[in-house]
């Protein structure tokens, strides 16, 4: 069955959206990404009020640390694009929606997501990024995981033939 409308989406063209004063665009912050796309896609911008006509146009739109609000009748175009098949990726930085100005939560948690306040990643680069309030050693966050898949032994008089020491 076909989607009204979805044969009118470029099947390879990314749209950067612009229209709610995004952190970062694709001339400002986001140059490199947007070079390195535009030899496989077709790279628009969007900086208009955002309908479904205009959702339509791409079949990725990004929006890159939106702070300004949305109005409801954005999210209703917004969700209606995801129910045809649309793909939409939105980030935000530290602090998450109440430092951006945005409510964008509102959309997100429609789908079971939603920005926190807080951030894992430390975002200052210093020899390499780490976490800041967590330790994930071997990307195992419970070391009995390890111990209930074999790789690690419980002690040293509990050591098994395949653990890995």
């Amino acid at each position: 069955m076909s989607v009204p409308g979805a044969m009118s989406r470029q099947d390879k063209t990314i749209m950067f959206n612009c229209s709610k004063r995004e952190v970062f665009t694709p001339g400002s912050g986001l140059a490199q990404l947007r070079r390195k796309l535009q030899g496989q896609y077709k790279i628009t911008q969007n900086k208009d009020t955002i309908t479904l006509q205009v959702l339509r146009e791409a079949s990725l739109v990004i929006f890159c640390g939106p702070r300004e609000r949305f109005s409801q009748a954005e999210f209703e175009a917004m969700k209606e694009y995801l129910n045809e098949g649309g793909s939409i990726f939105v980030t935000l930085g530290e602090d998450g929606e109440q430092a951006y100005g945005t409510n964008i939560n509102y959309f997100c948690e429609e789908f079971g997501m939603a920005f926190s306040e807080d951030a894992v990643v430390r975002t200052v680069y210093y020899k390499y990024l780490h976490p800041k309030e967590a330790h994930i050693a071997n990307g195992v966050v419970n070391r009995e995981i390890n111990v209930a898949a074999g790789k690690r032994p419980r002690g040293p008089g509990q050591a098994q033939a395949s653990g890995v020491p």
